[in-house]
């Protein structure tokens, strides 16, 4: 039988490697958005941090990525918090492995307005939205502390049980691109006509 934890975290491994550069703009202001992964975000991501009545819940995210790389952590295991169902874990453990896809075919992104949050608790400032597999997947991403343009995933959702682009910010998506950072290799996933990432208007 699958194990669904360990999958996700063979998914998320590829993306350690990998670096999404964004070009972004509103009302005629653009800024740069630079996203990369690391091993202590799939703890969340997974949405073990929910679990607040396991043991897990407090270990160290690299200790959890390893564990779930080595099959160490099943969903049996995470079904016995009473906080499994309430905080949709079951969604991001059946739908993470789509995280680097969900880059990858996104087009939309918005910000997310403080005072418009409606019924999310996720802190962070922006967010993706995109369809995988007619799965409809939310990446939420949050800036680096003292790090210029630079963002790392806050939260992952699949199939929200309520519309969360209602009220928030649309942004306009210049420029889109895939950096393979072992060989240096790019991919430019998406262009807006002409633009170049020099001719933006910061």
């Amino acid at each position: 039988m699958e194990n669904k934890i360990k999958t996700n975290a063979e998914a998320f491994e590829k993306l350690l490697t990998i670096e999404y550069y964004f070009c972004l703009a509103y009302k005629g202001k653009g800024f740069e958005v630079r996203i990369r992964f690391a091993e202590v975000d799939f703890h969340h991501l997974e949405g073990i941090g929910q679990l607040r009545d396991l043991k897990i819940h407090s270990e160290s995210g690299n200790i959890t990525f390893e564990k779930a790389l080595d099959g160490l952590i099943t969903v049996e295991q995470l079904e016995k918090s009473l906080f499994f169902e309430k905080s949709f874990v079951k969604n991001k453990i059946d739908y993470l492995h789509l995280l680097e896809r969900a880059f990858d075919e996104n087009k939309l992104v918005f910000r997310l307005k403080k005072d418009q949050k409606g019924k999310s608790r996720i802190e962070s400032e922006l967010f993706l939205q995109t369809e995988v597999d007619a799965e409809q997947i939310f990446v939420y991403l949050d800036s680096v502390d003292g790090a210029d343009s630079e963002y790392f995933c806050r939260s992952f959702v699949a199939n929200p049980d309520f519309d969360r682009t209602v009220g928030q910010i649309k942004l306009t998506t210049l420029w889109q691109e895939k950096k393979n950072l072992l060989t240096g290799e790019s991919t430019v996933l998406y262009r807006f006509k002409d633009f170049s990432p020099e001719d933006l208007n910061k």
